[in-house]
């Protein structure tokens, strides 16, 4: 077997595909290469001010925290501060930020709060009573066990028919390999039912994705009823370990 081509090129669009910026009311909204232990993209949002930028990550590691029933008070932002710190950030109680003056270092501000944000999060991997699951790699591994991986293709970018540009966490093609028949997405937690819903929204109104199924897959400790019937209206929602039998049927088509 020969081996795979690698290159220079192939391996910054890799990790450029990892990367999206969106514009919301905050600011901009920047998806960096790494990932928190539960499979999302850490995100950060660049502000502007009078002079400069404000960098921070919307306490989106606390929320995961709290998500998990891990305490997100005081004694918590105790304990980390001097390792955010060391990253040269600083807290405003969970929330990780950054200032910086410079357009030349606002990248580097936008990887330090990516990296403060991730630490915070890894709290979870500390705790002994919160199963170690890597939830999106365990269903991008059972959506390619189920159709193959060349029918698969992860981090794909769409468009919604309202603008917005998405990173689908798994596209399953069709037999000829050459049009999409579902797009999968992890709902890990609370969090990401409303991202998952404006995502979902946006596509179904594309033409171009008229025919195209949208699956939101959660894990089996459930949902609220609420959240549920929220994706339902955008797609279809299904329990992790429904999953098998719902993607069997991609086999035939």
């Amino acid at each position: 077997m020969s081996e795979r081509h690698i290159s220079v090129e192939s391996i910054r669009a890799a990790i450029c595909a990892m990367v999206d910026v969106e514009s919301t009311n905050q600011g901009y909204e920047v998806y960096l290469p790494q990932v928190y232990h539960s499979g999302h993209n850490v995100a950060v949002v660049v502000r502007s001010e009078q002079v400069g930028y404000t960098v921070h990550d919307n306490s989106y590691a606390a929320m995961l925290l709290a998500n998990l029933g891990i305490p997100t008070g005081r004694r918590l932002a105790d304990i980390v501060r001097s390792e955010v710190a060391a990253y040269g950030c600083e807290l405003d109680g969970l929330r990780v930020f950054r200032r910086c003056s410079d357009d030349d270092d606002l990248g580097l501000a936008l990887t330090l709060v990516g990296c403060a944000s991730r630490l915070i999060a890894d709290k979870a991997l500390a705790s002994h009573s919160l199963p170690l699951h890597d939830f999106k790699a365990s269903l991008l591994g059972k959506v390619v066990d189920t159709v193959g991986a060349n029918r698969v293709r992860t981090n794909e970018q769409v468009s919604g028919h309202l603008g917005g540009h998405y990173r689908v966490s798994a596209v399953v093609l069709d037999r000829a390999e050459r049009h999409p028949i579902a797009f999968v997405e992890p709902v890990a937690d609370r969090e990401a039912v409303a991202r998952r819903f404006k995502e979902f929204y946006d596509l179904s109104r594309n033409p171009l994705y008229k025919h195209v199924e949208r699956v939101a897959v959660h894990d089996d400790r459930g949902l609220p009823t609420g959240d549920a019937l929220l994706l339902e209206e955008v797609g279809h929602l299904i329990r992790f370990s429904q999953a098998t039998s719902h993607f069997n049927a991609w086999t035939r088509h």
